[in-house]
């Protein structure tokens, strides 16, 4: 049996929810180009799509509004979303071990279906991250719901429908380190819960979401074109990890990367933003240049999110809030094979001792 780390190349599914890095750069969702879902519906059409293979969005919205509402007039579980917050000063603990905690002690229904099941699930996690922004976020946008679930009352449409192409993009890609730890999961006959909190326990790895937080980490560490040009040729001669470009199966460049990358331009209204995405550009050129590498989602969506007024610690509980609905789709896809996932091991230790 051929050995391959990483299972890279290694066929270990099948599924009809997505395909990726076709041709070296397309994303569909069961058969539908991902870019154009995000130029004609909102995210909550592609999660019906992606969870039922049903653009008609009213279910997901329904339900979603029901839980995140009533998730606004629990006061026990905003106590408990504070209490947590406090734990392990002065930073406090991190968002996404948050979302973790407040998601493995969610309840499922029996009489729920996929739908509301997953929606249940999403709301908790939007209100969780919404809890940070200092402004109220309970008033629902009727066409962007689950963005402005995340966003304060008075942002514009624009911010909305930018944070809505985010999700979009977000929501779903294949067997990624998240997705198959979700089927690993749920091939045991686990349920929902457990599943999705080993994708969000997994995403939390920096070498998977976390590659955001550092990207942007890294734009924000320089403050002229100069210094970052340096700064950059100086980490590739020591031969550092540059987060953010290259991608482990698209092979010509990230399809979702120019979508967020323009979105940043209409974005930046002040001389800092500007000069940060002109900094992110050079780096980009740079990469470019010396190593033949584009800039995967990660790179730009940093960026876009800083300027959409998350903190750096909210941007993967954002893709959280984003993939969830893959995650699902994924879990109830595999309950649907019934096949336990158990790959073999080569070992490389000592054959005998006595």
């Amino acid at each position: 049996m051929d050995y391959s780390p990483g299972l890279r190349g290694v066929i270990a599914g099948e599924t009809a929810i997505s395909t990726v890095g076709m041709e070296g750069t397309s994303l569909r969702y069961r058969g539908y180009d991902a870019i154009q879902l995000t130029k004609k519906n909102t995210y909550e059409e592609v999660a019906s799509l992606i969870i039922k293979d049903s653009l008609d969005g009213d279910e997901f919205k329904e339900a979603f509004s029901k839980f995140y509402n009533a998730a606004i007039e629990d006061e026990t579980l905003s106590t408990y979303i504070e209490d947590l917050k406090s734990l392990h000063p002065p930073k406090g603990i991190h968002p996404m071990a948050l979302l973790r905690t407040i998601v493995s002690g969610g309840e499922e229904m029996d009489s729920d279906t996929e739908i509301e099941l997953i929606a249940r699930i999403s709301a908790t996690v939007c209100f969780a991250i919404a809890s940070y922004h200092k402004s109220d976020t309970n008033i629902l946008s009727d066409k962007y719901l689950v963005a402005s679930s995340l966003l304060p009352n008075d942002v514009s449409d624009e911010m909305l429908e930018a944070l809505d192409d985010m999700l979009i993009l977000y929501a779903e890609h294949g067997f990624n380190a998240s997705t198959f730890a979700t089927r690993v999961t749920a091939s045991t006959r686990a349920d929902l819960t457990g599943a999705i909190v080993s994708g969000i326990a997994t995403l939390k790895g920096e070498l998977h979401g976390g590659a955001n937080e550092r990207a942007v980490e890294l734009i924000n560490s320089f403050e002229t074109l100069d210094e970052a040009e340096e700064g950059i040729k100086a980490l590739l001669e020591e031969k550092k990890k540059i987060m953010g470009f290259g991608h482990g199966v698209y092979k010509v460049q990230d399809p979702r990367s120019p979508i967020v990358k323009s979105w940043v331009e209409r974005l930046v209204n002040t001389d800092f933003s500007k000069n940060r995405f002109e900094i992110a550009q050079r780096i980009d050129q740079i990469m470019d240049e010396e190593k033949n590498l584009f800039p995967n989602v990660d790179f730009y969506g940093g960026l876009m999110l800083s300027e959409l007024g998350f903190e750096v610690d909210l941007f993967t509980p954002i893709f959280v809030a984003g993939r969830s609905v893959g995650w699902a789709a994924h879990y109830f896809e595999q309950r649907q094979q019934d096949t336990l996932i158990r790959p073999a091991a080569k070992y490389i230790g000592i054959e005998e001792r006595e």
